[in-house]
């Protein structure tokens, strides 16, 4: 299969990484040479990619073109492009329907919306994607797992809790920073934090019922530690602070 990327930021990286790792049959891709210092290094590292002299040499040699670039260049890097007839093209870009890349683009493309995030580098974690299309998923799957949402619109809802990455990781410095304090190596603190998170997720993932609120509760005894920790934390406002900031992303994205 003859894939391209359009624009060679993180999420582009990312993805290339992990397709070139997940072991696909007959992959080539081909990268546009926007961020060139990227897409040279990437053609360095993998056999399968080739970097492209323009925009165009990308859509002409893939069956598939992602697009990775800014949301607010998307009308002057589509609209000089010609693409195929049933191209697929998968719209990364950020507060951008697909309604409006099928605009820009003059011809009867497949157009899919995906929302990966740097993990899948390291072929995990979740990937948005809407509408199906069965390349689109064969992709995917080999790099994450696949969230098929029922509306373009919940696509964009998920794709706001994206932006609690840093705030994530800043919770978990925090917590290791504690430890480190408290006189625990930092190696040692910083792998326990993120290890056991990574199995508080994992636990949770596979709740059928998805009520994370009655998981809190089973995960307390009266009168112990969780429970206390849990009291001093509402006490401090909680997580309206959280909520704040899904609810200034959300009105940014569906602003533009």
């Amino acid at each position: 299969m003859n894939i391209g990327f359009i624009g060679t930021g993180a999420i582009t990286t990312a993805l290339v990484t992990g397709l070139c790792s997940a072991n696909l049959r007959n992959l080539q891709i081909t990268l546009s040479p926007r961020s060139r210092n990227r897409s040279v290094l990437l053609e360095k590292k993998y056999s399968q990619v080739d970097v492209a002299e323009s925009n165009q040499g990308v859509v002409d040699n893939s069956e598939v073109v992602f697009l990775g670039f800014l949301p607010q260049q998307a009308e002057d890097i589509l609209v000089p492009l010609r693409f195929m007839e049933n191209q697929l093209v998968i719209n990364l870009l950020g507060g951008t329907r697909n309604t409006r890349i099928e605009k820009l683009i003059d011809a009867s493309c497949q157009i899919c919306r995906a929302v990966p995030l740097p993990y899948c580098a390291e072929r995990i974690g979740p990937i948005v994607l809407y509408p199906v299309n069965d390349t689109a998923v064969s992709l995917f799957n080999a790099i994450g797992t696949l969230v098929v949402p029922e509306r373009e619109e919940h696509l964009e809802h998920l794709s706001v809790i994206t932006a609690l990455m840093a705030p994530y990781y800043q919770m978990l410095g925090e917590i290791t920073d504690w430890a480190v304090q408290a006189g625990v190596q930092r190696k040692a603190a910083a792998g326990y934090t993120a290890a056991m998170y990574e199995a508080l997720s994992s636990f949770a993932k596979k709740r059928p019922s998805g009520d994370m609120h009655k998981l809190a509760d089973e995960s307390m005894t009266p009168g112990g530690l969780n429970e206390m920790a849990r009291r001093i934390v509402n006490e401090g406002g909680g997580y309206d602070c959280i909520l704040r900031a899904l609810d200034a992303v959300s009105k940014r994205v569906s602003g533009g």
